[in-house]
């Protein structure tokens, strides 16, 4: 069994202890918080032992990984820090906010010789293996376009000017534009750039626009993104913070087009992001199949322990890491200039 520290425990990091005490690897025995009351009773149903200090945490004997959930800025630091203690780390999305923060935090981890993960559990969907499985045998032919769209306003309550009592810095970080400087493509768009290269392999440029919903508004509204792959496919993906639930991604080939198309609802949408896959061949065949989630996340930390254990590497390897934090970079480039902007 893999002792396991959370760092952050708010909605998401809450889901990261509960799907880790699931795969059955993992022990979750301390969590870091910035203020003990609101964490103390789920932490003492689990048998949690809470702290506000991440030096003191990372230097017991008795934690053998972290998983980092906390506000994008901070990760890379604290990824380095869990390194330099010898802890594996598992950190989530985005795993950090620029190339070079990317490239130290993979590095120490490579240093350390410790496992390093991304909360990306996209990877981990049901749907996502089975349109894997349909490329690979060729279904669709030759691949030569994909475009996506991730958009929802769960977060609205957090950012209007006067959320309830009690919410106020759950989500309102997230319109910190340190936090986000890519808006929607920061705090959502990310996956599916995440599952473009899963899929696709690496990214070569980026042309992004922005709108906003009004001029005062410090982070994007809205995000759209055209994409050219190094293989030579080219991609769009739009993302948005203004509008309900969509989640959609199709994908153009030769002999069909396929569609993966998301939940209708938050609570199915915190399951799996994408719920069916329809397929539309050039003689006319048309079939969707509705495939039913897994617990992407208990999966994510599944592999997380096979690595730590030896017995299979990680998934996602420490390049692909870094790849897709260098994308969101240049989406941010690209906004900021107006212009393409080519992905080192």
């Amino acid at each position: 069994m893999i002792n396991l520290a959370i760092v952050g425990l708010g909605k998401f990091g809450r889901r990261h202890a509960d799907s880790a005490i699931a795969s059955g690897r993992f022990r979750v025995v301390r969590a870091v918080v910035r203020n003990k009351g609101p964490a103390e009773e789920f932490a003492r149903e689990r048998s949690i032992a809470l702290s506000t200090d991440l030096a003191e945490t990372l230097a017991d004997p008795g934690v053998h990984a972290v998983s980092i959930v906390t506000p994008h800025t901070q990760h890379a630091d604290q990824i380095i820090a869990a390194a330099q203690a010898g802890k594996h780390v598992l950190a989530e999305k985005p795993f950090a906010l620029t190339r070079a923060d990317a490239e130290r935090a993979t590095g120490a981890c490579t240093k350390a010789g410790v496992v390093v993960g991304v909360g990306h559990d996209n990877r981990f969907y049901s749907v996502i293996a089975e349109i894997r499985r349909l490329l690979q045998a060729g279904t669709l032919g030759n691949i030569f376009h994909v475009e996506a769209n991730l958009s929802h306003n769960a977060g609205r309550q957090a950012r209007s000017s006067a959320p309830p009592p009690g919410t106020a810095g759950v989500q309102a970080w997230r319109l910190n534009r340190a936090e986000g400087p890519a808006g929607p493509i920061t705090h959502l768009g990310i996956h599916r750039i995440d599952t473009f290269v899963q899929l696709f392999g690496p990214i070569d440029q980026v042309f992004a626009q922005e709108s906003r919903s009004s001029e005062d508004s410090p982070t994007p509204s809205s995000v759209a993104v055209m994409v050219r792959f190094r293989n030579g496919m080219t991609g769009y993906l739009g993302s948005s913070q203004k509008t309900p639930l969509n989640s959609r991604m199709q994908i153009f080939g030769s002999k069909a087009w396929l569609e993966a198309r998301g939940a209708h609802d938050m609570q199915e949408y915190w399951r799996s992001s994408f719920r069916r896959v329809s397929v539309r061949s050039n003689d006319g065949g048309f079939e969707t199949r509705r495939i039913e989630p897994l617990d992407s996340v208990k999966l994510n930390f599944e592999a997380f322990a096979d690595a730590i254990e030896g017995r299979t590497p990680y998934p996602v390897p420490p390049g692909e890491i870094v790849h897709v934090v260098a994308v969101a970079e240049a989406v941010v480039q690209s906004l900021e200039t107006g212009l393409p902007v080519s992905v080192p």
